[in-house]
């Protein structure tokens, strides 16, 4: 993971600058760099006066800004972090113990068998997006909205700031990722390696051009994007799933898209059972697709007779 300590480096004399855009139950909502920063600090803050430090923690929750900065200060703080994919929680359990779970919606989620499982266990939950009936889940699920309102009023009783606590912290030097076939540990300093594969290329968006992700496989450029929209200065939005994307494509119309393989595939799909240009499907103005080691030829050429550009890098 990137440190968070590194994740504020590219906040330097961006400040009031807007460069997210996420959707909050109808409404857009859009936050600055002085934001993103604000709520760095509430988290971290949350999270050293409750001493949540060496901790395993399981993160289910697909790619979007809040659980980026929740899995950067938690590995910072060193953390054992682990990622699983959501999708796969329907049919695939993981029979080892964890001290948090990270999940993106535990409405949407509390009839999982898994998640159900690890409520009964003592876990604690914390979900990104926010919930209304705490007593459903034992007050056991915190949101990240709680976390922000108690990290708060904990930044105001700490008596140091929270960045300099990190630096008596040992990190650890591995994340791992889990899949139906096995557990791949992945060293720290190869996201650094995609970080300089993809750097030039998110550097060369234009700054008044709009971008959207929609990469929803737990894998090392997953865990990169954020930081990657961040260091380049470019306006973005994240998608946790295909459907939330399509139902606003036309809306944010973004010009570029950083998208995953499986994604890509359904989405070309979708195009050509529902006989709707690829190009349409995507927004209209999409011009560039970015996306980590992509092999399929056939869903290539189909990209590039729509006129978009496909920026595919593997290590």
């Amino acid at each position: 993971m990137i440190s968070i300590q590194e994740v504020k480096k590219s906040f330097q004399n961006n400040g009031s600058k807007l460069i997210y855009q996420f959707l909050d139950g109808l409404n857009w909502k859009q936050l600055t760099y002085k934001d993103i920063n604000s709520n760095i600090d509430y988290v971290l803050s949350y999270l050293i006066a409750n001493k949540i430090t060496n901790k395993r923690v399981l993160s289910l929750s697909m790619n979007c800004l809040d659980s980026f900065i929740l899995e950067s200060s938690l590995s910072s703080l060193g953390c054992d972090i682990s990622f699983f994919d959501e999708r796969l929680s329907q049919t695939l359990d993981i029979k080892r113990s964890f001290d948090i779970i990270i999940i993106d919606d535990i409405e949407k989620l509390s009839s999982n068998p898994m998640v159900k499982r690890l409520l009964d266990e003592e876990n604690e939950i914390i979900s990104i997006k926010h919930f209304k009936n705490i007593t459903d889940y034992k007050q056991k699920v915190k949101s990240i909205k709680n976390i922000h309102k108690m990290g708060l009023l904990s930044k105001r009783r700490l008596d140091d700031n929270p960045e300099d606590y990190l630096k008596n912290i040992r990190k650890k030097n591995f994340v791992e990722f889990i899949n139906h076939e096995n557990c791949i540990e992945v060293n720290i300093e190869d996201f650094f390696a995609i970080i300089g594969e993809y750097e030039n290329i998110f550097d060369s968006i234009n700054e008044k051009e709009f971008s959207s992700s929609l990469y929803l496989k737990p894998d090392l450029f997953s865990k990169s994007i954020n930081h990657l929209f961040l260091l380049s200065s470019n306006k973005f939005t994240n998608n946790n799933s295909l459907i939330s994307f399509l139902n606003n494509a036309n809306e944010i119309m973004p010009k570029n898209l950083v998208i995953d393989s499986e994604s890509i595939d359904n989405l070309v799909k979708i195009s050509k059972d529902s006989g709707v240009k690829l190009i349409d499907l995507l927004g209209s103005r999409v011009k560039r697709i970015i996306t980590y080691n992509y092999a399929n030829g056939n869903n290539i050429g189909i990209i590039k007779s729509n006129g978009i550009e496909i920026f595919n890098s593997p290590l």
